[in-house]
């Protein structure tokens, strides 16, 4: 009888170390995934937040825009403008803004003009843009 239990316990002592090497295989899958989602959220997060600025900027931009096309001076110009931003706030990003003249109907109309702004961030290698537009009528 007790050669039988000397051959038993031969044949199992490797058993534990093929379950050793499944665990450490099945762990080392389980790091590389939790890894991969970890390393994708990181770069959706930099997206929002650089499209979030680029909008920032090309809002700035139509407010800049605007006060260009309708100066103090009360003489409408609409012509297309480029705004850099060198604030704590907006480092790396720029508004284009686009102007254009609507033909207008009727002479009691006043005149109407259209608006395109297009901000764009540059940060790295993250280059996001966001485009707002804008009727007015003087």
């Amino acid at each position: 009888m007790s050669l039988k239990l000397a051959s038993t316990k031969t044949q199992q002592q490797g058993s534990a170390l093929v379950v050793a090497v499944f665990i450490i295989v099945v762990m080392l899958a389980i790091v590389l995934a939790l890894s991969r989602i970890l390393l994708s959220s990181n770069d959706s997060v930099v997206y929002e937040v650089q499209g979030t600025r680029a909008l920032f900027a090309a809002q700035s931009g139509m407010e800049l825009a605007l006060t260009e096309l309708f100066p103090r001076s009360g003489a409408a110009n609409c012509s297309s403008w480029t705004f850099s931003f060198a604030t704590a706030g907006l480092p790396g990003c720029e508004a284009q803004v686009q102007c254009t003249a609507q033909p207008v109907a009727s002479p009691q109309l006043s005149q109407l003009y259209f608006m395109q702004s297009t901000g764009s961030c540059n940060a790295n290698e993250f280059i996001t843009s966001r485009s707002i537009e804008l009727e007015v009528r003087q």
